[in-house]
């Protein structure tokens, strides 16, 4: 809660918290201002700071940043920056030692690069693309050396509409730019259907995913008669519709890297010639995207969250986080704000769900974001590791081990 601290997105958790006491060497007791019905798992979950390393000095810059110190199953050994993080076996670990000796963190930033170090078994495990995971490891060979497990993680991708902008103001026109995304298509030629098509902010294997909201159908005709409605039209005749003198001309910021969001761009901007929109794709680094996002330099975005199984939308989407939290899109619906106000402080699950299916019903009315999918993750895991266990949501490497003769390159 230090304004000091470079923590806006975590901040709306512990907002409420209006004192900590130590009652003990071994028990602290926070004391909420009003109910929040995730205060035990953001309290009892928040990671333990050392007061002897970080109490001098600025938080941000700290040098523990680049040499953690914690108390899990592996110490930090070092971080080569763009090269690799090692990590060894915890010795003094409270809880059931890893069987693993030590772990590399390779830093590899092009997934084709990634794919052929993993194939020369330089690599023991990499998440894969969708094509690299469809077209190019099913060979013997690979099928020799590895396995492939897929599962479906709390996340979704979205595009972004900064509501800030004149093109986006109204949702009309919010509306009109769902209709011209082809979810479909790139779900079946860009993500070989590793996915799903979601339409709401949850967890789309929670209780809390309402199924019931259908996603908005690919429609040029709807798109264009929403767009005429909302009064962008082609008053002067040059190809591109405008209203009030602006043109309908905008920018989509992608990161660096995304392949998946560079294809979907692509995509969205043939679409969007055809309509009369002129879309220009921009690609920066992550720190100067994240910067942008920040400063809400933007026009549209896409990008994706990762999330918990149950999920408080507060951080995303309540009115409060529009201008230096993570409500990038500036987002602002009175009822939507009580409906997110009163599920934090409601225990019974129930309700909170049938709470947020009424939010959920007016962010598919509003449509500040396009939602895309929830993304399986897609990984290869050399056969030699034992007792590899695909959990609903993953793979957790602290079970595995390497049977006694293979023990050289266990890392």
């Amino acid at each position: 809660m230090d304004p000091k601290v470079d923590a806006p997105q975590l901040r709306s958790y512990y907002q409420e918290i209006k004192n900590v006491e130590a009652l003990n060497e071994h028990t602290v007791r926070f004391t909420y201002a009003r109910p929040y019905f995730l205060a035990l798992e953001f309290c009892g979950g928040i990671p333990i700071v050392p007061r002897h390393i970080f109490e001098k000095g600025d938080f941000n810059t700290n040098p523990a940043g680049r040499a953690p110190i914690g108390t899990g199953p592996f110490r930090f050994v070092k971080w080569t920056t763009g090269r690799e993080v090692v990590l060894e076996k915890n010795d003094d670990y409270w809880g059931e030692k890893p069987h693993l000796n030590k772990i590399v963190f390779r830093i590899i930033n092009d997934p084709s690069v990634t794919l052929q170090v993993l194939k020369r078994e330089e690599l023991d495990v990499a998440s894969l693309t969708p094509i690299q995971w469809e077209k190019q490891t099913g060979s013997a060979d690979f099928e020799k050396n590895f396995d492939k497990f897929s599962y479906y993680t709390p996340n979704y991708s979205y595009i972004g509409w900064n509501s800030a902008r004149p093109f986006f103001a109204d949702k009309r026109v919010r509306r009109a730019m769902t209709h011209l995304v082809n979810r479909d298509l790139i779900l079946d030629k860009i993500l070989f259907n590793l996915g799903a098509v979601v339409t709401n902010p949850f967890y789309i294997n929670s209780p809390e995913y309402d199924k019931d909201i259908v996603p908005i159908p690919y429609d040029h005709a709807r798109a264009a008669a929403l767009l005429d409605e909302a009064g962008w039209t082609d008053h002067d005749g040059d190809g591109i519709r405008d209203k009030d003198g602006v043109k309908f001309s905008f920018e989509f910021l992608i990161p660096g890297g995304s392949e998946t969001g560079e294809k979907i761009a692509t995509i969205l901007k043939e679409e969007l010639d055809k309509m009369g929109i002129a879309m220009e794709i921009r690609k920066t680094e992550w720190a100067v995207f994240t910067s942008r996002l920040n400063d809400r330099k933007f026009d549209a975005v896409t990008l994706a969250w990762s999330m918990g199984v149950e999920s408080d939308p507060y951080q995303i989407w309540s009115s409060t986080q529009a201008e230096r939290g993570s409500n990038f899109v500036g987002f602002k619906n009175a009822e939507a704000d009580r409906l997110i106000e009163t599920a934090r402080q409601e225990f019974d699950r129930k309700k909170r769900i049938e709470l947020y299916r009424k939010f959920s019903t007016i962010v598919n009315e509003e449509q500040p974001y396009t939602f895309l999918f929830c993304r399986k993750a897609t990984i290869a895991v050399a056969k030699r590791f034992e007792n590899v266990i695909v959990y609903p949501l993953g793979v957790d490497p602290i079970e595995w081990y390497v049977p006694t003769g293979l023990q050289k390159y266990q890392e």
